[in-house]
This record gives C-alpha cells, sequence and structure tokens, in this order.
C-alpha cells in the first residue's frame, strides 16, 4: 500500500511538471517594438512570458514602425530561460512617407487659363488635359488609359519591390474629369498598396496604405500647382 502511494505521488508531480509553466524572458530591439504571444499584446520591448509545456509552444509576433515584423515560435522543450531578437529595418520605411492624400480623391479646381469658354458654353479642355498627362509622365513610363470624351485618364500600377522587407509595393495614378458650368476641376487618386513579394500581382493580393515612395510624394504638390495656379 505504501509503495502504491509513493507511485501516485510520483506520477502525480510528474503530471503536474509536464503541465506547468516555465518563465522566459522575451527582450527586442528596437526597445519600442510591440511583443504579441499568440495574438494577444503583452508589452514594448522586455516582457516575461509564461510557456505551457502542454501547449508545446506559444507564437511570438514583434512589431515596430520601420521595421520588418517577425514571427517565431517558443518550444517548451526548449530550457532557453531568456531570448533575445533584433528586428531588421524596414527599406520600404526609408524611401517612403506618410501621406493623408494618398488613396482618396482630391480636388484640384483648374485655373482659367487653361481652358476656353466658346460663345455657345462650350468649353475647350485641351491645355488643362495636356498639363495632366505632362504631370504624369514626369513620374510614369505611360499612360494605360486616356478617355477625354469622358474624362478619364489612369496609369498602369507601378511596382516597386523590396526582398528584404519581403513586399511589394505598387502605385497608380487616377484623373477624373469635373466640369460644372464655367468651371472645370479634377478628381485625382494616388493609390498606394502593398502585398508580399511572394504573393501574385492581383488585386486580392494587396491592401491599402497610408505611405507614398519619396519619388512619387512630388507628383501630389504638382498636381495642385501646375493645374490651379
Amino acid at each position: 500500500m505504501k509503495k502504491f502511494l509513493i507511485l501516485t505521488i510520483v506520477l502525480i508531480c510528474s503530471i503536474n511538471y509536464s503541465l506547468s509553466a516555465r518563465e522566459v524572458k522575451v527582450s527586442v530591439t528596437p526597445s519600442d517594438a510591440k511583443i504579441y504571444v499568440d495574438g494577444n499584446y503583452y508589452a514594448d520591448g522586455v516582457a516575461t512570458i509564461d510557456v505551457k509545456r502542454k501547449d508545446e509552444f506559444v507564437v511570438l509576433k514583434l512589431e515596430c514602425p520601420g521595421y520588418v515584423t517577425m514571427e517565431t515560435k517558443i518550444y517548451a522543450k526548449d530550457k532557453r530561460k531568456a531570448v533575445s531578437y533584433v528586428l531588421r529595418r524596414d527599406e520600404f520605411f526609408d524611401v517612403s512617407t506618410a501621406s493623408g492624400l494618398v488613396n482618396k480623391y482630391f480636388n484640384v479646381k483648374v485655373s482659367k487659363d487653361l481652358y476656353k469658354i466658346d460663345e455657345y458654353g462650350n468649353m475647350d479642355m485641351t491645355h488643362a488635359w495636356k498639363m495632366v498627362h505632362k504631370v504624369i509622365l514626369n513620374y510614369f513610363d505611360e499612360i494605360q488609359t486616356t478617355d477625354i470624351a469622358s474624362g478619364f485618364v489612369q496609369t498602369p500600377w507601378r511596382y516597386e519591390t523590396f526582398t528584404e522587407a519581403g513586399k511589394q509595393v505598387r502605385t497608380r495614378v487616377i484623373v477624373k474629369q469635373n466640369a460644372f458650368a464655367d468651371e472645370l476641376s479634377f478628381q485625382i487618386k494616388i493609390s498606394s498598396e502593398v502585398g508580399s513579394i511572394y504573393a501574385s500581382r492581383k488585386d486580392e493580393s494587396f491592401q491599402e496604405l497610408d505611405r507614398i515612395l519619396k519619388d512619387l510624394e512630388p507628383i501630389i504638390s504638382e498636381f495642385q500647382t501646375r493645374l490651379a495656379k
């Protein structure tokens, strides 16, 4: 009986040990990187987490603006009491800038120097559309669609690949005409989207982002100044 009791205690202790949690200190550089454990926010920079043996592992996600997001696992069988990670700089972040005007239409009221209205009220917008094309071609190699009759111009997507960041970024311009009475204006949209470098170039592989490549950012102010002068 006594022997059986000892075996039972040993078995219970063994089970408790196998299910018990151990603490692991996680540190990340940069120090303001956010630490997520199994999808839940934990802390910035440094965190002490519990790794339960019954779960086998926990999933870490480490992210910080300007750096490539890292996802990794800490296994229950890993005996380390502390782990540290260094996030890689996101090269796209360094060559882009935040913008509140991307992925939405902004209006530019066209200067009357760029269009004429004849005695019958017909509007000649030739010079205005030429200026639109001129601005676009300063930043894009070609224009995909030009339909002046319906007042629409669109560029093809311009793709940029950032290998170390594992992403591809695409940008395009859409211009729509608004003409009311004796006034002409253009609705302009700069679309900026990001997707995985490993994904296809289908629309569903991309999502909008609030940043634009620095070499394309001046197109916004150029539209505003050259059309509305």
